[in-house]
């Protein structure tokens, strides 16, 4: 009976095993696919697709007439855009912002209610009769208590007991105001050679940072992460470029020597694609304009791959770790 048991959950956790195994080889190997297509005369346009199957995955981004408009579908449905498409239950539960804070929450439902309560209105009502009597007579208090009694028969008011009873203000002299303008003067010096002082600071330790920066530059060791570096990009590249590219490029810069350098770049890219992409630079004018069109597929894998070497890259990480320790010093 035990052994029954146990056979039913190891055969229930071997299921169990292939069918994630499963899940992550379809995530890892399916291709996820793009299109893209775009110009430029005057003014940019274009359109970007990009299509994951296992998760129905559909992103459409287009930019047309200084307009950018985007719509992202998970299995059907909208999860977020900024046009007035209807977002999904998916899209709202974790795509969406934050919750509305209570505040507003009833504020809406007391507009959808049409109901106004009264502790949300506040209004400026003049005395009522009664009221105004009893204000009448406290201010006719008020009045006649603010009489002081007479002394020696004659009729002080408090106001100018008060008037009586303020002393005058002591005359400054001259050293004294003297003395105070030459603190403030020795203070505003005392600040700005505070100020000149941490100004030269931050220069010497911003040459002291620069002569560490060089030194690292001009080390073995960063030598080989650039090298490293560079491999990772054409490794990177080779998986992600487009399989199908076509159009056209029209280019030129004011200065000759600069469109050329500029032609040697993009004629090192050109052998990938057999030619499908002309390319007429302007050794006289500057100007830019090309219609250009492509589409390519690529999968997790190789990226994930590739990401994990770059994380264990001795190189990279010490070279990394040594530019952060000299900034951050």
């Amino acid at each position: 009976m035990i052994l029954s048991i146990l056979k039913i959950i190891g055969i229930i956790l071997l299921v169990i095993v292939l069918l994630l195994i499963f899940i992550l080889g379809i995530v890892l190997f399916a291709p996820i696919r793009y299109e893209f297509s775009g110009a430029y005369k005057e003014k940019p346009d274009g359109d970007v697709l990009v299509k994951w199957a296992p998760i129905l995955l559909k992103v459409t981004v287009a930019y047309h007439n200084g307009a950018l408009e985007y719509v992202v579908r998970m299995f059907g449905g909208v999860v977020m855009t900024n046009t007035d498409a209807k977002i999904s239950w998916i899209g709202q539960k974790f795509f969406s912002k934050e919750e509305e804070s209570t505040a507003d929450k009833y504020s809406k439902e007391k507009e959808s209610k049409g109901v106004v309560l009264a502790q949300d209105v506040i209004e400026f009502e003049g005395p009522k009769p009664n009221e105004e009597n009893v204000l009448t007579k406290q201010n006719m208090n008020v009045h006649t208590d603010s009489r002081v009694e007479p002394k020696d028969g004659v009729d002080v008011t408090s106001d100018d007991a008060d008037e009586k009873k303020k002393k005058r203000k002591p005359s400054v002299s001259f050293k004294q105001v003297l003395t105070e303008k030459i603190t403030a003067i020795r203070n505003k010096i005392q600040a700005i050679k505070n100020k000149v002082f941490q100004i030269i600071q931050k220069l010497k330790s911003l040459n002291e940072k620069r002569e560490q920066l060089l030194k690292v530059y001009q080390s073995k060791r960063f030598d080989k992460a650039r090298k490293d570096a560079i491999a990772y990009v054409k490794m990177l590249w080779r998986v992600i470029k487009p399989k199908k590219l076509e159009g056209y490029v029209h280019f030129g810069l004011s200065d000759p020597a600069s469109t050329g350098q500029v032609l040697g770049v993009i004629a090192m890219f050109l052998s990938f694609y057999d030619a499908f992409l002309q390319i007429e630079p302007d050794f006289e004018q500057a100007c830019f304009e090309g219609d250009l069109k492509g589409k390519g597929k690529f999968c997790l894998f190789p990226i994930i791959k590739l990401v994990i070497k770059v994380m264990l890259n001795k190189n990279l990480i010490k070279v990394v770790k040594k530019v952060q320790t000299i900034i951050e010093a």
